[in-house]
């Protein structure tokens, strides 16, 4: 098995999802964790079976423990990261990107890891919280955290631009209060495209007093792997544009079991960490109650959901019977792609029940902001996948033109694509409201902080610019970031 690194042929090409959900899948081994954080369940280590054991289990002629039919591995949320400070409107976790080796799909990859393991822990804060992260850097190169969709100040945004990155053996404390909840994710912000498809990611739950409590909560990370391999001595191995999709993980398992039980409510908290993959989600009865900053304005059911790159959704499980978690192929041309679709996971449920009625989330049905017509800033979406380069307004980071925006203003940015690849659009510093998508406005108002922009499509979207700093504005197809796709928008 080898790492995800791009999977775009081309301009033409499509994204398709891996051979998940065969028989013999689980051959997918559990991640390795690092057995010095606490939490719910998260993956805790490799494990292999001895030639010996394959010999003493052929013996006993049972089929279910011959070679290739090994028990598929059951889904658990990652290990969550452990709170080091006793006050109850504070977290203090100690983080550690450093070298591992770990499995996927049986073969050994050579990667990186926070806390030695692969997710990182899930941070677990309450709106409002203090978040303090003691950083230590144990890898021979430079490297940052950023904290996905969180506002935070401008220092704490783990990018180098007017910054500094932390250093081998360097250590840096990252504090903030969080003003937010929802589900959001940290990664490194330097040679973002290789660090994170080396595995330095993780997951930040970030708790709302007002909303109700589930039975059970899980979180999940979805990540894309392809023919790349984690062991070759050139790193542009990590950054090519001609990869195919393999397989697809959750939580580092090829199609794992997750138990649950009749009559349960559990909120699934579902990442899209991959580099470059459009994950489309489905399941039966799909109740999607938040996006990437927090409970939506209102409950959708949709067939389904698709995560790009960077993306998170929160859904609404009310079981009864089992089901499974499907993956619909898709393109990053915006469209189904020709392929099968893939399970990604299975809930299992032994004895099947009557659902539970669901519970009461604070849908405001809040509606959108009239669009006032006027643009304040225009960015124009361009590429060419055959020499590498993605530009914003014609211009390749760090060559760029900085926009501007005065600090306490309500501003109006137009996203345009003109080429023939979808952009996931996303803001450091500020989520965004989204006015119109061609021409049309949200049924209700739609609040993100990364938003899908199709080939040739037309976006409005409008920021309060209350957030000061010199804030990264990209694409986080994260191969296009490193063809030049980002530029600065300035709030002062």
């Amino acid at each position: 098995m080898k790492r995800w690194a791009v999977g775009l042929v081309g301009l033409g090409a499509v994204l398709v999802l891996g051979s998940a959900g065969c028989s013999d899948a689980g051959a997918g081994a559990g991640v390795a964790g690092s057995g010095t954080d606490t939490g719910t369940g998260g993956q805790t280590g490799t494990e292999t079976t001895s030639s010996s054991e394959t010999a003493a289990d052929t013996e006993t002629g049972d089929p279910a423990d011959l070679p290739g039919e090994q028990p598929r591995p059951e889904l658990q949320s990652p290990a969550e990261a452990e709170d080091l400070d006793p006050d109850p409107n504070a977290v203090r976790v100690s983080l550690t990107a450093a070298p591992l080796a770990f499995e996927i799909g049986g073969e050994m990859v050579q990667g990186w890891a926070y806390n030695g393991q692969v997710p990182g822990p899930t941070i677990r804060v309450k709106r409002g919280d203090t978040l303090t992260v003691e950083f230590h850097n144990g890898l021979d190169t430079d490297t940052t955290v950023h904290w996905h969709g969180l506002r935070v100040p401008f220092a704490m945004d783990g990018v180098t631009w007017q910054g500094q990155a932390v250093g081998p053996g360097q250590d840096f404390e990252y504090s903030f209060v969080v003003d937010q909840a929802g589900t959001y994710w940290y990664h490194p912000h330097v040679d973002t495209d290789r660090q994170v498809d080396l595995g330095l990611y993780g997951v930040i739950v970030a708790e709302d007093p007002a909303d109700p409590v589930p039975d059970r909560e899980l979180v999940v990370v979805f990540d894309s792997w392809n023919e790349f391999s984690f062991d070759s001595d050139d790193e542009s191995d990590h950054h090519g544009l001609d990869g195919a999709v393999i397989e697809w993980t959750a939580n580092g398992l090829i199609d794992p079991v997750f138990p649950a039980a009749a009559g349960e409510r559990i909120r699934v908290r579902a990442v899209n960490v991959a580099n470059a993959g459009y994950v489309a989600l489905s399941w039966p009865q799909m109740r999607h109650i938040g996006g990437g900053q927090g409970v939506l304005s209102d409950l959708r059911e949709p067939a389904s959901v698709v995560l790009v790159p960077s993306d998170r959704m929160d859904g609404e499980w009310l079981v009864g019977d089992g089901f499974d978690v499907i993956g619909l192929p898709y393109s990053l041309l915006g469209a189904p792609a020709v392929d099968e679709e893939r399970r990604l996971f299975e809930v299992e449920v032994d004895t099947p029940g009557p659902g539970p009625a669901p519970l009461d989330y604070p849908f405001d049905g809040a509606e959108p902001t009239p669009d006032p017509g006027w643009t304040d800033v225009l960015y124009v979406f361009h590429g060419d996948p055959h020499t590498g380069y993605w530009t914003i307004n014609g211009e390749l980071f760090p060559d760029v033109t900085i926009e501007t925006m005065p600090l306490g203003e309500w501003g109006i940015v137009e996203l345009r694509n003109v080429s023939q690849s979808a952009h996931p659009f996303h803001l450091h510093g500020h989520a965004f409201e989204v006015l119109s998508i061609d021409g049309v406005p949200p049924e209700v108002r739609r609040v993100e902080d990364t938003l899908d922009v199709a080939p040739y499509s037309i976006v409005r979207i409008g920021v309060l610019a209350d957030n000061p700093g010199d804030w990264m504005a990209h694409c986080h197809i994260l191969p296009h970031v490193d063809g030049g796709m980002m530029t600065v928008l300035r709030v002062e």
